[in-house]
């Protein structure tokens, strides 16, 4: 059996009946959401500071709207007609699709994108030298005329003018379509991999869980107490502390807001030295948490503890300074943090393709032998395709960087490392269900200065890492991951996959579209400068730009240092991978040491702590039956969680309020 067990103790995909889509159906209905959603998050993630949208795992606003979806289809059901009523795969299909439009439109994407256009011709100075790189920019960066830019960030006007029209049109055709090409390389990766780790390796997929269960036909879970008592906790304390923003008066239960154990209890050194130890409660992280074996939850918090343990060891031995504040474990001295990370990932990566080297092999006898669909007919693409489609679109990628000049090997060097991180994060979230994957400092721009140095690059080579940086600065929104989940709710729902690959790359198409309509008429409206835009995005379009002023100012040799922390990293990824294979209770998972390698579980330990308790204690004294008799509760925490967030993301977003963030990374 493969896949997520119903409530019903059942797996999803068990039948061979064909389920058939109607696709004209679904696309005239995406056609509207996906201009509404990415609307949503352009005002709600850039506009107010109101919660987020788009930093979880399972998008938080898709969740919502599929939520709504499922009630108006039950009405169908009840009031018109079953036939008129979407079925399970048309409604994972829209999920699939509005994930994707979410993708586009979020953090890490097209939420930094327009600001990294724009920055570096805006704000250069006397003082950071940005205009002595100017030369080395090609010409589709973005617009440098002021007359362009002035009213971009200081509002007071309007994006549909012809010339600021005419400025911006030639550079984003040429970005999109580089985006439109990392999005089908992806895709045709996450082709390859889905029948290996789904058909032969039965890997859970637990953050598509929930929306299986609300997409089944009838939505039982809907009619189960248990869900609705789940619902109700978090739904009551968001609501309670979003009503304390406006009416200070009302009481306020700290659910979701972030501690930090260092000023909270006056630590000192060598205490100090962890950074940060941050403490916090997330109802859906506790959800998603006893969703996942108790081994992984147990690595997740265990790595955590033990990464600040090591940091504390390492001021009190004077091996590092005792820096505090937020990413200070991070710092490039010893143990080696970021370094680990970048060897937990690569490693990890590269151990994946290899213990599914049988599967791989298959898979390219198949393309070289004209196989189109493989052993079934359930396969997003045809092995041929997705062969040749990866290897094209990757080539594609680095000819687009080779068209610049500089050292052939560069973009080989960054793809190759920004597709194993996606082999990595897709890996890890189809076994289990972190909430956020904000890696930080494990990404290309950081791995290669950091282990060959800054001063034999030359200019251009640092101008292309800065050039590709943008999509790389946040990986909470990456494409790959929901690609390949989309193919494995739509293989569950005993659905073709074919055709959902035709659908999400219409989705991305028209949410790169309304995106940028949706950004640029904000940002030329109430300016990316001023105090009505978050000032968030406007620094992460910065970054790159600031990477590339260090470099250039202040090269360095290679870090053996770092590189020794790499290669730690790889062999415990190793070691672990191996220990797992070798003694079935080994209770340490290379996923937990990975992520807590990064700053992506630093929000979530406590989550898992929690969750792991919770479920442990279930199991060892209510079995199989109570774990599934309380999984609709827990369930219900991660519906409760994400649609009193988004309800109140909404309210904010309309009515131009900042209230208390319902879900916070």
């Amino acid at each position: 059996m493969s896949g997520f067990p119903g409530l019903d103790g059942t797996h999803r995909g068990q039948t061979d009946r064909l389920v058939m889509v109607r696709w004209v159906r679904v696309a005239l209905l995406s056609l509207p959401l996906i201009v509404l959603i990415t609307g949503w998050i352009a005002n709600s993630e850039m506009k107010t500071g109101v919660t987020e949208i788009t930093i979880s795992s399972l998008f938080m606003g898709v969740v919502f709207l599929l939520f709504l979806l499922t009630l108006i289809n039950l009405a169908v059901c009840s009031w018109i007609s079953k036939k008129q009523a979407l079925n399970q795969p048309e409604m994972m299909a829209l999920y699939t699709m509005l994930s994707m439009a979410s993708v586009v439109a979020g953090v890490g994407n097209y939420g930094f994108f327009l600001p990294f256009l724009a920055n570096p011709f805006y704000y250069d100075t006397a003082t950071n030298g940005w205009k002595q790189w100017w030369h080395l920019l090609p010409w589709f960066i973005g617009p440098r005329s002021k007359a362009v830019l002035k009213p971009f960030y200081l509002g007071h006007s309007t994006f549909f003018q012809p010339y600021i029209m005419l400025a911006w049109v030639k550079p984003l055709v040429v970005w999109s379509v580089f985006f439109m090409v990392l999005i089908w390389t992806t895709m045709c990766l996450a082709a390859i991999l889905r029948r290996g780790w789904e058909s032969e390796e039965y890997l859970p997929f637990p953050v598509i869980a929930l929306p299986m269960e609300m997409t089944r036909d009838g939505a039982p879970l809907y009619s189960n107490k248990m869900l609705w008592a789940g619902f109700l906790l978090p739904a009551l304390l968001h609501s309670l502390n979003s009503l304390h923003s406006i009416y200070p008066t009302l009481p306020f239960y700290p659910v979701n807001s972030v501690h930090d154990v260092i000023p909270d209890f006056g630590l000192h050194t060598p205490w100090t030295g962890m950074g940060s130890f941050f403490y916090m409660l997330h109802p859906a992280g506790v959800g998603f948490g006893y969703l996942i074996n108790t081994d992984v939850s147990f690595s997740l918090w265990f790595f955590y503890l033990l990464k600040k343990l090591m940091l504390v060891w390492s001021v009190s031995m004077n091996f590092r300074d005792a820096a505090t504040g937020w990413g200070a474990e991070a710092n490039g001295q010893f143990p080696y943090i970021s370094a680990q990370g970048w060897g937990a990932w690569i490693g990890l990566g590269i151990i994946v393709l290899w213990s599914g080297r049988r599967h791989l092999k298959a898979y390219l006898h198949r393309a070289l032998h004209g196989d189109s669909q493989g052993v079934d007919s359930f396969e997003p693409m045809s092995a041929r395709m997705g062969l040749f489609g990866f290897a094209a679109g990757f080539i594609a990628l680095c000819a687009f960087v080779w068209g610049q000049g500089g050292s052939w090997w560069l973009p080989i060097l960054f793809f190759g490392i920004y597709v194993v991180i996606m082999i990595t994060l897709s890996r890890i979230r189809a076994e289990t269900a972190v909430l956020s994957s904000e890696l930080v400092w494990v990404n290309p721009q950081s791995i290669i200065p950091g282990l060959l140095g800054t001063n034999h690059l030359s200019q251009t080579d640092m101008t292309h890492m800065a050039m590709l940086s943008w999509f790389n600065t946040d990986y909470r929104a990456v494409p790959m991951p929901h690609m390949l989940e989309g193919f494995v709710g739509q293989h569950r729902s005993r659905s073709r996959m074919s055709s959902l690959v035709w659908a999400i790359l219409f989705a991305t198409i028209v949410a790169m579209a309304a995106s940028l309509l949706w950004d640029l008429q904000l940002y030329y409206t109430l300016g990316a400068a001023t105090a009505k835009v978050n000032a968030w995005r406007i620094l992460k379009g910065s970054e790159p730009w600031r990477d590339l002023q260090g470099w250039i100012q202040n090269p360095k040799p290679p870090q053996f240092g770092m590189g020794a922390g790499m290669v730690f990293g790889i062999g415990m990824a190793a070691l672990l991978s191996v220990l797992r294979t070798r003694f079935v209770d080994f209770p340490l998972t290379a996923a937990g040491y990975a992520f807590n390698m990064t700053f992506a579980n630093d929000f979530f330990w406590l989550d898992m702590f929690i969750a792991w308790l919770l479920k442990t204690l279930i199991l060892r004294y209510g079995g199989r039956d109570l774990y599934r008799k309380l999984l609709p509760f827990f369930l219900g925490l991660i519906l409760g969680d994400f649609v009193t967030g988004s309800v109140w993301s909404v309210i904010g977003t309309l009515l131009h309020l900042n209230l208390f963030r319902t879900f916070a990374t």
